[in-house]
């Protein structure tokens, strides 16, 4: 596998140890912080304009990046300046959503403030990026002090489902009617969902039992299927952050099925139509599956693992087998050192890079 990187802002600090939620409230790190440190979390292609848009955690409110992967170059989409952003609004933690009839993006905003900030703030945002125009549209703030760690969004039914913190709700709010359908606390809330062939909206709940719900939109209503979860759900939980549930990724395939990656690093199909959930395998050893897609050769891409050190293998849905295709680590040495996001394009992988203690996050290319 051939391995390379590409860098949009740096900086060079030994931060080993602190969080986000640390070095954001850090004043004397806070001006580098805020011009240099990006991680990349969230990333959508745009088939026709053949770019990938990239929403960051940034302290400084440039959420939202355009890569161009031709060129290797990259363009702030300018959220920053967008007049709607505010200082508690820290990243687009996953979930941006292409309407390629409409040629534009919708997402939400998170944050990394702490609860004593967030009680009384606005929250989150929901966001349109008209990209002709490059600009930004407010839908709508529907959920005062409660933010977006996980976005979903129907363009059929013109729904935007999200996954609450610090509230661990699921919510919907309805576009056409501009209103606030439901947010309801759930004990749990995945890195992100999944939306079925028939609209399902998938989740968990229930901090005792990690379990999966279904969100039927169309009669506003929840199904809450027996024994419709991980067998090791509880030892998934609570590994990538406090309160968080035990799926790291999800994805609906062309052939129905809901393919989840667990924190634990496993990967598991779940069958919306008799809500039976089949443990497919673990495809790379250490926690932690946050990146999947399923390309067009019709391979499911993995990447995740170990930190510093984060593998990228395939799984072939015909034979189920796994291929481990490499470690993502360039020819110079530099090691990628947590995976939070996966784009495959023309056969490259492109990875988005988060946490690293010393410098920013990197775009990595994996060529095989």
């Amino acid at each position: 596998m051939d391995v390379k990187y590409h860098i949009f802002k740096d900086y060079d600090l030994d931060i080993t140890g602190a969080s986000d939620e640390e070095l954001a409230a850090n004043k004397k790190f806070a001006k580098v912080i805020r011009k240099n440190r990006y991680f990349f979390v969230s990333m959508c292609y745009h088939p026709k304009r053949k770019r990938i848009y990239v929403g960051c955690t940034q302290s400084g409110g440039d959420l939202l990046v355009e890569f161009n992967p031709k060129t290797s170059k990259f363009r702030s989409c300018g959220y920053a300046h967008s007049g709607y952003w505010y200082s508690l609004e820290a990243k687009i933690h996953k979930g941006i959503w292409l309407d390629e009839k409409e040629d534009a993006l919708y997402f939400g905003t998170s944050t990394l403030s702490p609860v004593s900030q967030t009680v009384d703030s606005k929250g989150g945002k929901l966001i349109r990026y008209r990209i002709k125009d490059r600009q930004f549209d407010l839908i709508a703030e529907p959920t005062p002090g409660d933010f977006y760690q996980a976005t979903g969004y129907d363009p059929k039914r013109k729904k935007i489902y999200m996954y609450t913190m610090p509230g661990s709700c699921f919510a919907v709010y309805d576009m056409k009617k501009k209103k606030l359908l439901r947010s309801d606390p759930m004990e749990s809330i995945p890195h992100i969902g999944a939306i079925d062939h028939d609209g399902g909206v998938w989740g968990t709940y229930d901090g005792g039992t990690q379990a999966f719900f279904r969100y039927m939109p169309d009669e506003n209503r929840y199904e809450f299927p027996e024994g419709c979860s991980f067998p090791n759900a509880l030892a998934a939980a609570n590994i990538m952050y406090p309160g968080a549930g035990p799926i790291d990724s999800c994805i609906t395939g062309d052939d129905g099925y809901i393919y989840t990656g667990s924190a634990l690093g496993e990967l598991f199909r779940i069958d919306p139509q008799d809500k039976s959930v089949t443990y497919l395998g673990k495809p790379f050893t250490g926690k932690r599956l946050p990146g999947i897609y399923l390309a067009d050769d019709g391979y499911i891409y993995l990447c995740g693992g170990n930190d510093g050190a984060p593998r990228l293998a395939r799984y072939d849905r015909a034979t189920g087998n796994f291929e481990l295709l490499g470690i993502v680590e360039s020819p110079d040495g530099t090691l990628c050192y947590r995976c939070h996001e996966l784009v495959v394009v023309d056969g490259v992988a492109y990875i988005g890079e988060t946490d690293n203690p010393k410098r920013s996050g990197y775009i990595w290319e994996c060529s095989f």
